[in-house]
């Protein structure tokens, strides 16, 4: 199956961009070759731990880092099929990276057509080598994003089109692996869901503060804020406190305002690493769907209002869209040892 690859490079190889604007376009990380490119997903893991491993048919696998050979930017990798049981046209959507499985701890799932749900970290703590079924998928939907998560911290969801909701993660039940979820959002007809971040529970008071209250739009409003990423290279920061808290199943609030031709990639949350200025100290991996990489600062994007474009962060030219966007905080980019897992 060559339409998938596992690649392994540090992030120190990676160009970083020091103004945050299009002045260049990135490295190639990947010789693509006759392969066509799906989607691509990047975590931060370490040869200690495990990686659970969930593709779009809603089955988690479990692969060991330190198996998985290391590789140069220009590799083309190791097959899939080699280290997980993959099914034909099954595709890998996220890899969580899990020292230990604790009780209180959970996977917080979301699907392409907008079902959401929790399921304990200790379902998933011995995997048999084919998986396990992580999510019941109605038919034509796909498991597309996974994030480990507490009752105590919050989920932030967006829409192709820009929607957002914020809501705490202890609203959502907690259910079994063979279950398909409650609805997360309301989608309009030809949105789908595109991104998901958790909140950790260090910020949760200030959200609660925040909510229902307005605020002035502007360059210094302090963190945390939430990132967003679109298909053509554009992106920009808004106040967390932007937002307010929501249930599930609403249509959520405007995060983002595209153009005729551009959807929303990712957002994530930042702003939780901070230097003496106040100003975030993450950096941000984007991914064409060629394979060009690009690493930029955090603080270098614009903060912006809800109702606006954003900054170009990427010029793609002939790369065609941003397939993929990583987070990396400032302790993970320091260390010798820490490296950036692609699958593609």
């Amino acid at each position: 199956m060559r339409d998938w690859k596992y690649v392994k490079f540090e992030t120190d190889i990676i160009t970083q961009r020091e103004d945050g604007l299009a002045a260049e376009s990135g490295v190639e990380c990947q010789e693509m070759r006759d392969w066509k490119y799906v989607k691509f997903e990047t975590d931060i893991i370490t040869p200690r731990e495990d990686g659970l491993v969930s593709s779009d048919k809603g089955t988690v696998y479990s692969a060991r880092a330190y198996r998985i050979p290391e590789c140069t930017r220009a590799a083309a990798g190791t097959p899939l099929v080699q280290i997980l049981s993959l099914s034909d046209g099954e595709r890998i959507t996220s890899i969580i990276p899990v020292s230990e499985f604790e009780g209180d701890q959970y996977l917080m799932m979301l699907t392409m057509k907008g079902y959401i749900k929790k399921v304990s970290l200790n379902y998933f703590s011995s995997i048999r080598t084919t998986g396990i079924i992580a999510i019941q998928l109605v038919p034509g939907d796909e498991l597309k994003w996974v994030r480990r998560c507490t009752n105590d911290d919050f989920v932030a969801m967006a829409s192709q089109n820009g929607m957002v909701i914020l809501c705490p993660c202890e609203n959502i039940r907690a259910l079994g692996r063979n279950t398909r979820g409650s609805v997360a959002m309301r989608l309009k007809q030809g949105d789908k869901m595109a991104s998901t971040d958790i909140i950790p529970a260090s910020f949760g008071k200030e959200l609660e503060k925040a909510s229902g209250t307005h605020q002035n739009h502007g360059r210094g409003l302090s963190g945390p804020w939430l990132l967003f990423i679109s298909e053509n290279g554009f992106g920009k920061r808004v106040p967390l406190a932007n937002f307010r808290m929501s249930p599930l199943n609403r249509v959520g609030l405007k995060g983002y305002r595209f153009s005729s031709e551009d959807h929303l990639v990712a957002v994530f949350v930042v702003g939780f690493s901070l230097e003496e200025d106040g100003e975030s100290d993450e950096q941000v991996v984007l991914v064409s769907q060629s394979g060009t990489v690009n690493r930029i600062k955090v603080r270098d994007i614009s903060i912006q209002s809800r109702f606006t474009r954003g900054v170009i962060l990427m010029r793609l030219e002939h790369a065609g869209k941003i397939q993929s966007a990583s987070l990396i905080s400032a302790t993970e980019t320091d260390s010798e040892e820490v490296e950036v897992a692609v699958s593609l």
